[in-house]
């Protein structure tokens, strides 16, 4: 056994994690900690997403030898848990964070981008919760048409070139009251925490 971090090649492909604004950023302005916290959700988006390309592929379908409906069962619940995670992401965004931000800013249309980019992916991924959610075990395919893999390329890229986006737009906050700020983001903790549902983290008892 190593303690050695990994160097796999696999381990934050085949989509790119957001680099911590504080690591870099020595302000002490609120904005710092907003963009970093929330660079750090996202970055949680794309690993998951980031596990399902990486892993689905490996998951033996009824045709191969080496099947187990209860492995594409795990597969499936583990995507509609992330789709699910995901969907709520964005549920307190467009109904707390982008509004009020836009309101403590004074600023309207301030995150009018990051909410239009959602709608870009918004149906794919719903798409992809209907097919994880109602796909029998023996009928799964990753590959090919009508399989899981072509549901998740129709919006991957739209979905994390706008988590990338939506950080180089909390940068631009500087000019902000700091705390007022500050104040915005911890309101949108407790309501993200207070929405949060722990049953898409559980197994139902049909799985």
């Amino acid at each position: 056994m190593t303690t050695k971090p990994s160097d796999a090649p696999w381990a934050d492909e085949p989509f790119h994690l957001i680099a911590t604004p504080s690591k870099r950023l020595t302000d002490s302005h609120s904005y710092v900690q907003t963009a970093s916290e929330m660079a750090s959700a996202h970055n949680s988006i794309i690993r998951g997403l980031n596990a399902i390309v990486q892993q689905a592929p490996h998951v033996a379908i009824s045709a191969d030898e080496a099947y187990r409906a209860q492995d594409v069962k795990d597969l499936l619940f583990y995507v509609q848990s992330w789709v699910k995670m995901v969907n709520h992401h964005h549920w307190v965004e467009e109904s707390f964070i982008f509004p009020e931000m836009e309101k403590f800013s004074g600023k309207p249309g301030l995150m009018a981008e990051p909410q239009r980019q959602h709608e870009l992916f918004h149906d794919g991924m719903n798409k992809l919760l209907g097919y994880a959610s109602t796909m029998k075990p023996e009928s799964y395919r990753w590959e090919g048409q009508g399989g899981m893999k072509e549901i998740i390329d129709s919006f991957a890229h739209h979905l994390v070139n706008h988590l990338h986006d939506e950080i180089d737009v909390l940068l631009t906050m500087k000019d902000l009251d700091s705390a007022g700020l500050k104040k915005t983001w911890e309101q949108a903790e407790v309501l993200a925490k207070q929405t949060g549902s722990i049953g898409m983290l559980e197994r139902s008892l049909e799985i």
